[in-house]
C-alpha cells in the first residue's frame, strides 16, 4: 500500500501535516486529486486545506482520529525529509516566501506558491501553479437570479427530505421499513444539478459543493471561515454572494 502525507505551509509560516494516509497515495493514484486541486488554486488558505483533507479522507480512507497536526521544523523555514519513511510527501507552500527542503542530496528552494513531491528522502518533482492575475471575469449563460432560484429550490428539497426522514423515524408503522425514507421522494437529481452548475460557473475547486454540503447553503457560514490570499474574508453566507464570488464580481 502506497502511503502519503499532505503538508501545508500557511501564510503565518506555520507548517502542518496530515496523518499518514495509507493507500494509493502515489501521484497517479488518489494523490492526483491533490495535484488537480493545487493546479486549480484550491489551497489558498488553511481552512481550504483543512476542508479538502476532511473530504479526501471521507472519500478514500475513513479515519476517525485527528487528521492534521502541526509539523515541527527544527530549522526556521526548513523542512527536513532526510528521515522521512512515508512513500510520498506533497508539500504545498502557501506562504509569501521561499522555504527549503533538505533531502539526502542536499537542499532545494521551495518557491512560494509551489508544490513539492518528495518520495522517501528525495525530492522528486517541483510544480509551479500558473497564475492568471489578470484573467477576465467568468463568462456564463446563467444569470444571478437563475442561480439563486436553483439554490433555493435545492435547499427547499433538502429541507423537505430532512423533515420526511424525521417523520419516518418517529412513525411506529415504519420502524422496520428500511426502504421508507425521504431521499426516495427527492426527484431533483441534486448531484447532477450541482455538477452542471460547477461546469457552467467553471468552479474547479468545488466552492458550490462547499456552500451546499459543508455550509448548509450558507446557514453555517461564519466570518473568518474563508479568506483570500491577503487574509480578507470571503463571504459565502448567501447564494447571491457565492454567485458574485464565482463570477468575479468581488475578486
Amino acid at each position: 500500500m502506497t502511503r502519503g502525507k499532505i503538508v501545508f505551509i500557511d501564510k503565518d509560516y506555520k507548517a502542518y501535516s496530515t496523518i499518514e494516509l495509507n493507500g494509493d497515495m502515489y501521484p497517479e493514484g488518489n494523490a492526483d486529486e491533490v495535484l488537480d486541486k493545487f493546479e486549480a488554486g484550491f489551497f489558498a488558505s488553511y481552512s481550504k486545506y483543512e476542508n479538502f483533507v476532511e473530504r479526501f479522507n471521507k472519500k478514500y480512507y475513513g479515519y476517525h482520529e485527528e487528521l492534521i497536526e502541526p509539523l515541527v521544523c527544527v530549522e526556521e523555514r526548513v523542512i527536513n525529509v532526510t528521515e522521512n519513511w512515508t512513500d510520498y510527501l506533497y508539500i504545498i507552500n502557501n506562504s509569501d516566501c521561499e522555504w527549503v527542503i533538505k533531502d539526502k542530496n542536499g537542499t532545494t528552494f521551495l518557491d512560494k506558491g509551489a508544490l513539492a513531491i518528495v518520495r522517501f528522502q528525495q525530492l522528486e518533482k517541483m510544480i509551479h501553479r500558473i497564475l492568471h492575475e489578470n484573467a477576465k471575469k467568468t463568462s456564463t449563460n446563467i444569470s444571478k437570479e437563475e442561480f439563486v432560484d436553483i439554490m433555493s429550490r435545492l435547499r427547499e428539497a433538502s429541507d423537505l427530505v430532512d423533515k420526511v426522514d424525521e417523520l419516518f423515524r418517529k412513525s411506529r408503522d415504519n420502524v422496520e421499513c428500511d426502504f421508507c425514507n425521504g431521499a426516495g421522494l427527492q426527484i431533483s437529481h441534486e448531484s447532477t444539478v450541482v455538477l452542471l452548475l460547477r461546469k457552467l460557473l467553471k468552479d474547479n475547486v468545488e466552492d458550490i459543493d462547499y456552500f451546499i454540503y459543508e455550509l448548509d447553503y450558507g446557514r453555517k457560514y461564519e466570518h473568518g471561515m474563508i479568506t483570500d490570499k491577503n487574509g480578507a474574508d470571503i463571504d459565502f453566507s448567501t447564494a447571491e454572494k457565492l454567485y458574485d464570488y464565482l463570477t468575479g464580481e468581488v475578486r
